[in-house]
């Protein structure tokens, strides 16, 4: 009952989100689908396909966790911003955790949008950093994933030298493009891992240059698209042939055995 009770209501949750940020902008490209399959953008931002193949209900779950975790780390930094603007009450605040200054201001949950390349979303945290008490703040960017722990030791193994995810590069250096535009520079780029299985927390640093790859992504797809649907060629229709099967359009698709 409790599942089921929890399924439907995410489900609710989900088209709200879809009516708030994308109803009546179907046409754009979205940020998050940074390095992923062409054909898979294709039917969902050209055709304008309708999914046949929904997300089954634990991994519906799993995203609902991801998304409970993004709004707590984002509450957090909106509660710092209101304790150094005098919203809330600092008797009880712990100063040796916390610096109570304005050296800090964070902006969560901003909307993107890249009109040369038809691009649009909403990233997850920028950091208006004063530390050096510059009248021109650093502009630092970052987003939130939150993943199970053996992606997690895979990141971040005892002796260094851990993996990158080519997605979670693409997709934040694609809000960098736009985020560098409005301030006029951007200093720098970090992804935010959480463990769900522990709540351990550690950043991961994406190089600048990865602007630079978003935007030679983001214009290989549109040409590609204006060509019509994209061939099937692995390594970018689909990027990697273990995805096809949790393709929400993989009845539009019909994938070969690419084994």
């Amino acid at each position: 009952m409790f599942e089921e009770i929890y399924h439907e209501y995410l489900i609710h949750k989900n088209e709200q989100n879809r009516k708030e940020r994308y109803e009546g902008n179907e046409g754009w490209y979205h940020a998050s689908g940074a390095g992923f399959c062409s054909r898979k953008l294709y039917f969902e931002s050209v055709e304008k396909a309708t999914p046949t193949n929904p997300v089954n209900k634990k991994s519906m779950r799993i995203m609902g966790l991801g998304t409970a975790i993004h709004n707590e780390i984002q509450s957090s930094l909106l509660y710092y911003n209101n304790i150094n603007k005098d919203n809330i009450n600092k008797d009880n605040i712990n100063k040796e955790h916390i610096v109570l200054d304005t050296v800090h201001n964070f902006h969560t949950e901003g909307e993107i949008v890249l009109e040369d390349l038809n691009v649009r979303g909403y990233y997850d945290i920028i950091m208006e950093d004063r530390t050096d008490s510059k009248d021109d703040p650093y502009i630092r960017l970052y987003d939130i994933k939150s993943i199970a722990n053996f992606g997690y030791r895979k990141k971040f193994p005892r002796f260094g030298g851990g993996e990158t995810n080519r997605n979670h590069s693409l997709q934040l250096a694609t809000y960098g493009l736009a985020v560098k535009e409005k301030f006029g520079h951007l200093d720098s780029m970090d992804l935010v891992y959480y463990n769900k299985d522990d709540s351990r927390m550690k950043v991961q640093t994406v190089p600048l240059g990865t602007m630079n790859q978003a935007r030679m992504y983001w214009t290989t797809i549109k040409q590609e698209h204006s060509k019509g649907l994209p061939v099937f060629s692995l390594g970018t229709s689909p990027y990697k042939d273990w995805m096809c099967g949790y393709c929400q359009f993989k009845d539009h698709c019909k994938p070969p055995n690419f084994k």
